[in-house]
C-alpha cells in the first residue's frame, strides 16, 4: 500500500494530513464508480441544490489559503460585468472532503481539488450530473500543488465557459417550465419569434413594434423589452448605433413616473458590446447600465440584438433589473436565462438548450468577439 509523502514532519499534522488525502483519494473513487459502475440500471437523481452563481470548493483548508485557492479565486471571484456596485462573478463556499456530507454532494457547481503522488500529472477534468442535475463537477488532480494551480489557470476560461452556460440553461429551464402563456402568445403573433416569459410578469406597453413587461415586488423590479427595425447591413453591431436604436425607443414608449422623464442608456459609462453566433443566428449582447432621464432610478440592462436575413430585420430583446437595495447580479442572471429562451424557428435542428460539451464550450469560448467601437 502507497504510504503519503512529501507532508510535515510526523505527527498530528501529518496524521491529519495523510487522513485529508485518504478521503480526497476516497473520494475521488466513489465518484469514479458512481459515474461508471452503475451499467445499465436506470434511476432519476434529484435536482441541484445552492443559490445562483454559488460553486462549492472541496479543498484542504491548506490548500485553499495557498496557491491553489489563490488561483481559483482570481478567476471566479472577478467583477461580474456591468453593474453600479462592485460585486464577484461567483460566490465560492469552500468545505473539506471529510465535511462533504450527502446533502452537499447535489450542489449545482462543484470544484474538486485532490493533491496525492496517486495522481502523477495534474490535470482538470469535467463531469456531469454526478449526483444530481443539471449539475457542473470540476475535478483537479496531481501531485505537486503548484502543477495543479497551473492546470486550472489553463483551464480558466473553459471552466467559466460550462458554468456560466449551466447557469444560463438552468434559468431558461425555469423560464420553460413556469411560462405565462399569454405573454408567448403575444410576443409570438407580434414578432413572429418565440421567447418564454415566466409567471409574475405583467405587459406593460404594446405597440406594433414594441413590447414591455415588467414584474414588481418589495422595492425590486424586472422587466423586459422585445422590439425590431430593419436591418441594414453588419454596421448595425456598433454600441453607438445599436444604444441610438434603444434609446429611440425608450424614450417613445418608456416613461419615467415624472412628467418629461423616461428610461435612456446611462452615458456615464460604456456598454460592453459582444458579437456572438449560437445555432446558426449571430447576435450582439449589449451591457450597460440604464438610468431615467430627469428622474433617479438605474440599474442594470442586458440584451441581445439577433439578424434576422429572412424577414430583413434586427429583433432586439432586453432585460432590464432595479433593485436599489439589493446586490443584482442574480437577477441579471435571471433575466439573461429569460432571454436566452428567444427562438427565430431558423436555428440549427438542436434546441435543447443543454449546456454545452467540453469541446464545443472551448471552441464557443474562442469563436465570441469583443467589440470595440467608441461609444
Amino acid at each position: 500500500m502507497k504510504t503519503c509523502r512529501n507532508e510535515e514532519p510526523k505527527g498530528k499534522k501529518s496524521k491529519k494530513s495523510c487522513r485529508a488525502r485518504f478521503f480526497g483519494i476516497l473520494f475521488l473513487g466513489i465518484l469514479s464508480i458512481s459515474f461508471f459502475g452503475c451499467g445499465d440500471t436506470q434511476y432519476i437523481k434529484p435536482p441541484v441544490t445552492g443559490k445562483i452563481g454559488e460553486i462549492l470548493l472541496i479543498i484542504e483548508l491548506r490548500y485553499w489559503k495557498s496557491e491553489i485557492g489563490d488561483t481559483i479565486r482570481a478567476i471566479f471571484e472577478r467583477p461580474f460585468p456591468m453593474l453600479p456596485q462592485h460585486e464577484k462573478s461567483y460566490s465560492l463556499i469552500n468545505v473539506d472532503y471529510s465535511s462533504f456530507v450527502p446533502v452537499m454532494q447535489k450542489h449545482r457547481n462543484v470544484i474538486t481539488v485532490a493533491v496525492s503522488n496517486e495522481y502523477p500529472e495534474a490535470k482538470v477534468t469535467t463531469r456531469h450530473d454526478s449526483w444530481a442535475t443539471p449539475q457542473i463537477v470540476f475535478n483537479a488532480t496531481g501531485a505537486d500543488p503548484h502543477e495543479i494551480a497551473l492546470a486550472i489557470s489553463k483551464k480558466a476560461d473553459f471552466m467559466i465557459s460550462i458554468i456560466e452556460q449551466a447557469e444560463l440553461d438552468r434559468q431558461s429551464t425555469s423560464a420553460r417550465v413556469y411560462s405565462k402563456p399569454e405573454l408567448h402568445k403575444t410576443i409570438e403573433e407580434t414578432f413572429g419569434v418565440s421567447m418564454y416569459i415566466p409567471d409574475g410578469f405583467y405587459l406593460m406597453r404594446k405597440a406594433p413594434n414594441f413590447l414591455w413587461m415588467e414584474s414588481q415586488s418589495n422595492h425590486r423590479s424586472t422587466g423586459l423589452f422585445v422590439y425590431d427595425y430593419p436591418f441594414t447591413d453588419d454596421s448595425t453591431f456598433t454600441v453607438k448605433y445599436l444604444v441610438n436604436k434603444r434609446d429611440k425607443l425608450l424614450k417613445q414608449y418608456v416613461p419615467g413616473s415624472r412628467d418629461s422623464s423616461w428610461m435612456t442608456t446611462a452615458k456615464y459609462v460604456v456598454p460592453e458590446l459582444k458579437i456572438k453566433k449560437y445555432k446558426g443566428l449571430t447576435y450582439g449582447e449589449l451591457r450597460g447600465l440604464w438610468e431615467l432621464e430627469n428622474d433617479y432610478m438605474g440599474g442594470p440592462f442586458i440584451g441581445r440584438s439577433y439578424v434576422d436575413r429572412k424577414k430583413g430585420r434586427i429583433v432586439a430583446v432586453e432585460g432590464y433589473v432595479y433593485a436599489p437595495r439589493f446586490e443584482k447580479r442574480d437577477y441579471v442572471r435571471r433575466i439573461e436565462g429569460i432571454i436566452n429562451t428567444f427562438s427565430t424557428g431558423d436555428e440549427a435542428e438542436d434546441k435543447n438548450h443543454s449546456v454545452d460539451s467540453s469541446a464545443s464550450a472551448e471552441n464557443k469560448h474562442k469563436n465570441t468577439i469583443t467589440d470595440s467601437a467608441v461609444f
